[in-house]
């Protein structure tokens, strides 16, 4: 059964919902083999963890369905776009924006030890919404406040060419983010070496799952120096048959070559994400929603 009659028959029983969270899951991600490399934070409210925000969205039903983000000013959370505009959801003639998004940082399963608040407004970049550019699949989440127990934002850069080559010889990208394969609500994290890259793409062998989905791609300038983010992961390699590599039981790890991707972060995005912060329009991010009073 194709997937156009698994929504057909998900409508009728009822369980739409989970059908969309579950293929979304199939549409990207992998675990790249021999094996999984991914360890959980065990400390989410030290830097840079207590940054990594767990995402959750409300698309109408009452339900919270996960992605990650990171924030970038103390009102300011970058993820991926389509944690914040679901294509599957739009295909099936669904409301493709939440109607209500929840951000806590450093979530560690149960516990929210630095708080947790619903967001305010949240947008993504015009080019992936309208144009369905898969390399503009870039989204920022505004708050009504910063959170006052998370000590600062995570610093970004845009790195050139020769920096980028200097970082495959030299440095790991690491990902930490709320894969949903994982007990809910615990951050894990892996880093491995940046593969390949193109003009807007990261292209690495790190470990991740669905939910890791709009999670810092960062390097650190020393072993255990502060961290820089380049990147937004959003997406892996073509799924296995049985799902995203890896990340189901039954499924196989991705072979070797395989690599999940990130959008590379430029000055233009990062401009950009800062006017929609500050309410100024600009012709990058597009206003989806926002919160109801």
């Amino acid at each position: 059964m194709d997937s156009f009659a698994f929504g057909q028959a998900a409508e009728a029983s009822g369980d739409m919902p989970v059908f969309l969270d579950r293929l979304v899951d199939r549409m990207d991600y992998a675990v790249i083999g021999p094996t999984d490399g991914r360890t959980r934070v065990l400390n989410t409210a030290i830097m840079p963890y207590a940054a990594v925000c767990h995402v959750e969205r409300d698309f109408g039903d009452g339900r919270l369905s996960g992605c990650t983000g990171f924030l970038i000013a103390p009102r300011l959370v970058m993820t991926a776009a389509h944690c914040v505009f679901s294509r599957p959801r739009q295909l099936f003639g669904r409301s493709p924006v939440p109607t209500r998004v929840r951000i806590t940082p450093g979530r560690d399963g149960v516990r929210t030890p630095l708080g947790q608040q619903w967001a305010r407004r949240w947008y993504g970049m015009r080019r992936f919404v309208e144009n369905r550019d898969v390399m503009a699949d870039v989204g920022v989440i505004v708050l009504s406040r910063p959170f006052e127990r998370v000590q600062r934002a995570l610093a970004t850069g845009a790195p050139n060419d020769a920096r980028l080559r200097n970082i495959h010889a030299n440095r790991l990208l690491h990902v930490a983010g709320y894969p949903g394969d994982k007990p809910t609500g615990t951050m894990w994290e892996h880093g491995e070496r940046l593969d390949r890259f193109t003009s807007q793409a990261l292209y690495y062998s790190v470990d991740t799952c669905p939910g890791h989905s709009g999670s810092a791609v960062w390097i650190r300038s020393k072993r255990s120096g502060p961290v820089k983010v380049i990147g937004v992961h959003v997406a892996g390699p073509r799924p296995h048959e049985g799902g995203a590599w890896g990340c189901r039981p039954g499924v196989p790890m991705a072979p070797a070559g395989a690599v999940n991707r990130g959008i590379r972060l430029t000055e233009a995005i990062l401009s950009a994400a800062h006017d929609a912060a500050s309410g100024r329009s600009n012709s990058l991010f597009m206003e989806l929603g926002r919160e109801s009073r």
